[in-house]
């Protein structure tokens, strides 16, 4: 029997759910971390094995093994918590570790007033969560240099999948309200996409470091609402302007950026083909695994 491949993910968010899932079916044997005792149930119900984030000894004895690392997890007090924790087990076994992935956001940029961005160009993050994504993707960065280990960063559009998406938000009647901005475009990406395109950078041999997960149909909220609203043949989600108390602030700092985000690098040099280039395909899938009841 073949010796398994090690995944240690930092982070257990949505994404991660999907990684372990799929990972765990194949030749990988995944531990992911958490802060929660609750999530660890979780993790192993996806076959993986759920490792406390401060637990350094069971951490240092993954890393003793040959082993991929995954950190999915956010920034902290404008730092890497990833880095800033682990950095000095990183170093100690930097020979053992195969390769390293981070996930960011496109969010980097900053605002290009609707035109295209690709991985070279200039980031100008506004925003302070977006100023710390550069700093933590400069951090992994040179941890890569500085341990001769491939590190790659994924630049994620708006990421949407199973459970995550405007067909499982109206399926369960919430109400949705919709920005009416009709000429703001944004990107997504559906989550089986970035764990496919994570799982080929692993054992690609492009010299690339970052690239950007992206569809290729940018696209309205209210585009995708309408969509969403006919598969279910329930009436569109309401629209309210900008200013709505309806609007949570979150959501509203996204309107203060607008992009559009080639995935020309996902595609050429990596050679990863979308299994859902838009929200079309990807809500179509969703619908067509969802049953209400």
């Amino acid at each position: 029997m073949n010796k398994k491949n090690i995944l240690l993910i930092f982070g257990f968010g949505y994404t991660a759910k999907f990684m372990c899932k799929k990972f765990s079916k194949k030749n990988w044997e995944v531990f992911c971390t958490t802060r929660f005792k609750e999530k660890a149930k979780e993790i192993k119900s996806l076959n993986a094995t759920p490792v406390f984030f401060d637990d350094e000894e069971k951490i240092e004895s993954i890393l003793r093994k040959n082993s991929y690392i995954l950190s999915t997890a956010p920034p902290e007090n404008s730092k890497d918590p990833v880095i800033e924790n682990y950095g000095y087990l990183f170093k100690k076994n930097s020979e053992r570790i195969k390769w390293a992935g981070y996930l960011s956001t496109t969010s980097v940029y900053g605002d290009k007033k609707g035109g295209w961005v690709t991985e070279d160009t200039v980031l100008e993050p506004n925003l302070e969560r977006s100023i710390s994504r550069v700093a933590a993707e400069k951090s992994w960065l040179i941890f890569g240099e500085n341990f001769s280990i491939k590190t790659m960063i994924f630049r994620l559009a708006g990421i949407y999948g199973p459970g995550r998406s405007l067909i499982d938000r109206l399926l369960a009647n919430e109400r949705v309200y919709i920005v009416n901005k009709p000429a703001h475009l944004f990107n997504r990406i559906h989550v089986d996409d970035i764990v496919g395109a994570i799982e080929m950078a692993m054992s690609s041999k492009s010299e690339a470091t970052i690239f950007n997960l992206s569809d290729d149909l940018p696209a309205t909220q209210l585009d995708v609402a309408q969509f969403a609203a006919s598969l279910l043949k329930k009436k569109c989600p309401h629209t309210v302007s900008l200013e709505s108390d309806l609007v949570s602030e979150m959501a509203r700092s996204f309107y203060k950026e607008e992009k559009k985000v080639s995935n020309t690098r996902l595609k050429d040099e990596l050679g990863y083909k979308l299994t859902f280039p838009s929200f079309k395909e990807g809500l179509f899938a969703i619908h067509n695994n969802s049953i209400e009841f």
